[in-house]
């Protein structure tokens, strides 16, 4: 027996795609944290960095800016990879080559590798700082889940 036999499940008709797609609030308030979160990057990176650098841990502020900037080239880096393996899945006409896909895709591990081993040697107090830095957009992504959260309470959802 199916859910929709059952009566368990969504109405008959209704995909949960429909369900996401039928209120235009929710579609405003999604269709910005990408661009949210980019903005977030730098900004936390660089609130980051002063308390370090105000508390007198200097290297340890420059690493956690290093590590941001890598971060945040990473990020865009991997949104550019995402769509262009979405439209090599799809099928579409204007794609990438696998080849470059797969590219772009290694070139962001070699990147932050070779920042990392430089960092580590030349300054290896700044590298605590540089490991930070790389999960900034990973706080940058839980500021902007908890502003959706709340702004969806304040709007009743």
């Amino acid at each position: 027996m199916s859910d929709s036999e059952s009566g368990v499940g969504l109405p008959e008709g209704n995909s949960a795609q429909e369900n996401t797609r039928s209120d235009p609030t929710a579609d405003t308030l999604f269709s910005d944290s990408l661009r949210h979160i980019e903005r977030l990057i730098p900004v936390l990176a660089i609130v980051l960095g002063a308390v370090l650098a105000g508390r007198g841990y200097w290297r340890v502020a420059l690493g956690v800016l290093a590590g941001a900037a890598v971060a945040y080239v990473n990020f865009h880096w991997l949104k550019s990879t995402v769509m262009a393996l979405a439209e090599v899945i799809t099928g579409s006409e204007e794609h990438a080559s696998r080849p470059s896909v797969v590219l772009r895709f290694l070139t962001r591990f070699v990147l932050i590798a070779l920042v990392a081993y430089g960092i580590l040697v030349s300054y290896p107090a700044a590298f605590r700082g540089f490991l930070g830095g790389l999960f900034v957009p990973v706080l940058a992504i839980f500021v902007e889940a908890a502003y959706i959260v709340l702004a969806s309470i304040r709007r009743g959802f």
